[in-house]
């Protein structure tokens, strides 16, 4: 007995090689996703840089709490200069080629307008940056940079320009900071040892920057901006952490040129739809690439852990659950891409930038590029106006493509789409055969319409029910889309297909995801030209691949008989069934001549001849109607088929016994492995990307959406050949969605290594005393977190959502008296800390008496960051020693300033502050409101006991982080 053909559009081949596909597809862009390309195995050194000596100084660098208010944080400054001499030292390096600077003049004064229009709110900040110089051999020689004289601008080009390698080395003062942002400034410091050595001295000079007090809102980079330093550096690639590990992607670039220094990286990683979601504020989180490329003018790339979310910003954001493989990843790759950047790039990066702005860094035009990984080994890179070109052609050129085919199958006679019946000869009165080329025509969309609202549903239900337990079990929502689409569209194509049976209905579903991909197409090529957007760059392929699908299977069509000569057929076999052979033989030499050869008289031997006419014969033959006649003629037809084998699959047209079977096998192979890894590594960089963020405020729907959508697309190559996959994938998968729904709406969504968000803060009144522990959260999570808490029984927790500073979420507090603040040792052991209060903080203010402006002087203890609030606006402000608002962050906003908030580099020196007002009439009214200061040093136990008091009684699936710019608050009113 001869084998089936294992490519042949047959169940048990569908099931299988479908099945084997998807399998080897996604499996290694899982393991992708969650692991990390491991270090050389048994190498210390990589390129010459010691990763065993990375490693120990990212656990120095993370032992403790070192955010810009803490003393720890000038530990960790005086240990970076240390390192960075020592590396001098080692590497012999002079000290004209590589310079070390400690930034202690570069003060800023920023309303940061220019991202926030509505602000009211402007700063002062001393900056305490540290800057390495490493000369390029294409440099001015000297020390060009402390030359005042030079008139260096930044729209004059220094030398060929420089490269920009910046980090920040403060944390937030509820996390370790080992990836946000240690390894930046580890790598930072690797990179800073690599082009130190005489061997590898760059071509285009290297500013490497540490800067400090990212955190706050990006003021070490706002404060590069007054350095000399700053109009060198035309290019730039920034190192940031947004999550806690994993791989380091490429975050978002500015242009297809600067991403193709990334291009040949070890292991690149990322993908243009990140680039886009920041460009459309979809994600709201900033980093010091804002500043470089926005303000500054600057071409480069960001850099960024994104994953997990739930560690971010949080104790757990340390060495111990960080990886050596993690770093290894980022400091490769910027090796690669600093390599590339500080070679020899001509005038790529230099010349008229394209906005013709003047107080921008001349770095030239970019082109906007499109970019992605593939397998996390190599980068496919494109310019986004090829890009355009490509979806403009193929939106042309595919209709008319496919309509001439389809026009010369219908000159042939051949196009059996939308045929229900053919005469067997033109002219004849005869009843027109049936081809049933209707049959199958609706199913996919109806399929489509119905598997998608459900898993979109499915979306929705758990959202309502429980809309975080993606937090934790992304991959079982996951599972429970993917498994519900898919067994949906199944019952429906195969429940439709078994009671009609069409050939054509892989067809029809081809064309119908033609059309579909072709007005996403349109779409897409309309945000690629006006909008510059390049995220749906996996449509293009999705279009390009429909096309190629639906050409073959017109092409196919081209195979079978025409219609007309398929319709003499069976109405010869009719004829041979009623009247015998010989009057077949003679009907056929006498009717009209056809296109085709006739596959019915290789074999009547079978057909019985027709009863002989007697006196009992009917005068009408009963039995010997045209329908009878058709499915006996048919019924020859397709013995005939099956003893030649060639016959119909199953009950479909036996006119489709002529379609090879082999060629869905490679439709799919166009449609589906491509596109499935662009669309799972997409889904599944973004469902990470998004899937923690609901405790940050963020849409608890989004994430869902995103999975529910990605899960079609993802299934979408799949469905032309559905119908003939067997029950027993489909069954399962429907087992599987069953227990996947029950537990995603049952399951408690946080565990110890997915900890639940909450944002804390102390805020205490220095004039009364009182005190208020903040929570800030989901109302539901913050009451079950804050219940064990020993402050917080027997208290009044009051949730609002009015007075929360983050959108979305509730503002839980209580009466902190039971755990007082202890920042400031102003009293004697045994004594309260609430007596000391009053001294924490002094202010002085100076007016004189019909004038209005007055003269603050502002002090508070161990601390670096106060604040000035008033209860009306004031028009302008000066601090002594400091300078005028800088414009190109903004000036001060035309409705006045309500907050002042205060930085300084040192523990000691009061901030003096000039504020005027206006007048009200012809009088001058006074002015009222509060000093602020805040303190956030926790790294001793009982300097805030309320936060102490949370990371020991809280639950273990509960994280906390800070909520704003202090720990702890405190407050004095004033009026002047």
């Amino acid at each position: 007995m001869a084998l089936s053909n294992p490519l042949g559009f047959r169940p048990i081949s569908v099931s299988f090689w479908t099945t084997v596909t998807y399998c080897a597809l996604l499996v290694p862009l899982l393991l992708i996703h969650e692991t990390v390309p491991s270090p050389p195995a048994g190498a210390t050194d990589y390129h010459g840089l010691n990763l065993t000596k990375a490693w120990l100084d990212l656990t120095t660098l993370s032992s403790s709490y070192h955010p810009f208010n803490s003393r720890r944080n000038d530990e960790i400054h005086s240990w970076l200069l240390l390192e960075l001499d020592e590396i001098r030292k080692r590497n012999t390096a002079n000290h004209d080629d590589v310079v070390i600077l400690e930034d202690v003049t570069s003060n800023l004064t920023s309303s940061g307008s220019i991202w926030y229009p509505e602000t009211r709110n402007v700063a002062y900040f001393e900056g305490k940056n540290i800057i390495v110089y490493i000369r390029g051999t294409d440099d001015p020689s000297g020390r060009w940079w402390d030359d005042g004289s030079s008139g260096y601008r930044a729209d004059k080009v220094i030398g060929k320009g420089g490269v920009l390698l910046n980090a920040h080395y403060d944390s937030v003062s509820t996390g370790y900071g080992a990836t946000d942002d240690g390894m930046g400034c580890i790598t930072v410091m690797a990179m800073v040892d690599y082009f130190s050595r005489p061997e590898n001295r760059p071509q285009r000079g290297i500013v490497a920057l540490l800067n400090n007090n990212e955190e706050d809102f990006l003021w070490g980079a706002q404060a590069f901006g007054n350095s000399p330093f700053m109009p060198f550096c035309h290019t730039f690639l920034n190192l940031e952490g947004a999550g806690a590990g994993g791989r380091a992607t490429l975050f978002r670039t500015t242009d297809a040129e600067v991403t193709a220094a990334y291009r040949g990286s070890p292991n690149p990683f990322g993908t243009v739809v990140s680039s886009d979601a920041f460009g459309l504020g979809a994600i709201r989180s900033n980093t010091d690439y804002t500043v470089f490329n926005g303000v500054y003018g600057m071409r480069g790339l960001d850099l960024a852990f994104y994953r997990p979310r739930a560690r971010y910003h949080t104790n757990q954001d340390d060495a111990k659950h960080a990886s050596r493989a993690s770093l290894f990843h980022m400091l490769s790759n910027s090796l690669h891409t600093m390599k590339v950047l500080s070679g020899n790039t001509g005038q790529t990066f230099i010349g008229r930038r394209g906005d013709q702005e003047r107080n921008k860094v001349p770095s030239g035009r970019g082109n906007s590029g499109v970019w992605f990984d593939l397998f996390g080994k190599s980068l496919a890179l494109f310019e986004l106006r090829t890009f355009f070109a490509w979806s403009l052609t193929l939106l042309v050129a595919s209709p008319i493509f496919l309509a001439a085919i389809t026009y010369l199958l219908v000159r042939q006679g051949r196009y059996y789409f939308f045929s229900s019946t053919v005469s067997p000869y033109e002219g004849a009165v005869l009843e027109p055969i049936k081809l049933g080329g209707r049959k199958g025509l609706l199913r996919f969309p109806f399929a489509l319409g119905v598997a998608g609202a459900l898993v979109v549903g499915s979306a929705y239900l758990v959202t309502k029910i429980n809309p975080l337990i993606i937090y934790s079990s992304e991959y079982a929502v996951w599972a429970m889309l993917l498994s519900l689409f898919y067994s949906v569209f199944w019952t429906i194509m195969a429940s439709a297909n078994f009671a009609r049976p069409s050939a054509l209905h892989r067809g029809y579903c081809t064309i119908w995801l033609f059309a579909l991909a072709w007005l996403l197409e349109v779409a897409n090529t309309v945000f690629e030209d006006r909008f510059q957007i390049a995220a749906g760059y996996t449509l293009v392929f999705f279009h390009a691949a429909t096309f190629l699908a639906t050409a073959i299977t017109l092409l196919e069509l081209f195979a079978l008989p025409s219609k007309m000569s398929f319709a003499q057929r069976v109405h010869e076999a009719h004829d041979a069934h009623d009247h015998g052979e010989d009057h077949m033989v003679e009907h056929s030499e006498s009717a009209p001549g056809t296109d085709g050869p006739s596959d019915v008289g290789e074999d009547g031997a079978g057909d019985d001849p027709a009863p002989t006419a007697s006196e009992t014969t009917p005068l009408i033959g009963g039995k010997n109607t045209f329908g009878t006649a058709y499915r006996r003629a048919s019924v020859a037809l397709e013995r005939r088929f099956v003893e030649t084998k060639r016959g119909a699959y199953g009950h479909e047209q036996l006119w489709s016994s002529k379609l090879p079977s082999w060629v869905w096998i490679i439709q799919f192979l166009i449609l589906g492995p491509f596109f499935i890894v662009l669309v799972a590594q997409n889904g599944l960089i973004m469902a990470s990307a998004v899937s923690q963020t609901g405790s940050d405020g963020g849409s608890l729907l989004l994430p869902y959406l995103i999975m529910a959508v990605t899960s079609i697309f993802l299934l979408l190559p799949i469905t032309p050949y559905m119908h003939r996959i067997t029950h027993h994938i489909p069954m399962f998968l429907m087992a599987v969605f069953a227990g996947t729904l029950i537990y995603n709406l049952v399951a408690f969504p946080f565990s110890a290594e997915s900890r639940y968000k909450v944002y804390f803060q102390q805020s205490v009144n220095l004039d009364t005393g009182l005190s208020r522990v903040h929570y800030v959260g989901l109302q539901e999570y913050v009451e079950k977190a804050v219940a064990d808490l020993p402050s917080a029984m027997g208290k009044e927790l009051t949730c609002d959502m009015r007075s929360s500073s983050r959108a979305g979420l509730y503002d839980c507090s209580y009466d902190g008296s039971a755990v007082p603040p202890n920042v400031v040792k102003a009293t004697l052991p045994g004594v309260p800390p609430q007596k000391g209060y009053g001294s924490w903080l002094s202010y002085n203010i100076t007016r004189r008496e019909g004038e209005n402006k007055a003269r603050f002087k502002v002090d508070g203890k161990e601390t670096r960051s106060c604040a000035i609030t008033f209860k009306k606006p004031i028009s302008t402000f000066k601090v002594k020693g400091g300078n005028d608002p800088d414009d190109r962050f903004g000036g001060i906003p035309d409705k006045g300033l309500d907050r002042i908030k205060l930085y300084r580099r040192d523990w000691s020196t009061p901030w003096v502050v000039d504020v005027e007002w206006e007048k009200e009439g012809d009088e001058v009214g006074g002015i009222d409101g509060q000093v602020v200061c805040s303190w956030d040093d926790v790294n001793m136990p009982g300097l805030i006991p309320a936060f102490d008091e949370g990371l020991k009684f809280m639950p273990p699936w509960v994280a906390i982080s800070k909520l704003s710019t202090g720990l702890l608050e405190g407050t004095k009113a004033f009026k002047a």
